[in-house]
């Protein structure tokens, strides 16, 4: 009767233990789901016209490293930008984001 009680003891704790680990297994994967993906951001919109090219020291091309110039020396200030340089045909348009979890410094 004593080994019976003892039994009962330990099949009671053994369910015990898998009924607090199954929902701990949950919380753990799906926290780590969660870090994976805020970790690792998509841009909502690209655009990219790769049908036409540009010549080397056009004035477009000199508009485009204007541009990132520009975007590149006022990163470190701000944490949003939007820049046009340019005229038509040869307008350049450009936009800058710092990521809202690091900050300005961080993303020159």
């Amino acid at each position: 009767q004593h080994n019976n009680k003892e039994h009962r003891k330990k099949e009671k704790m053994a369910r015990m233990i898998i009924t607090l680990s199954a929902p701990l297994f949950y919380f753990f994967f799906f926290s780590l789901l969660s870090h994976q993906t805020m970790s690792q951001p998509q841009h909502m919109h690209t655009f990219c016209n790769a049908t036409n090219n540009f010549t080397q020291t056009s004035l477009y091309e000199i508009n485009r490293s204007l541009l990132l110039i520009s975007l590149a020396e006022t990163s470190s200030l701000v944490t949003y930008l939007n820049a046009t340089v340019g005229l038509s045909p040869d307008t350049v348009y450009g936009t800058f984001l710092c990521r809202g979890d690091i900050n300005a410094t961080s993303c020159s």
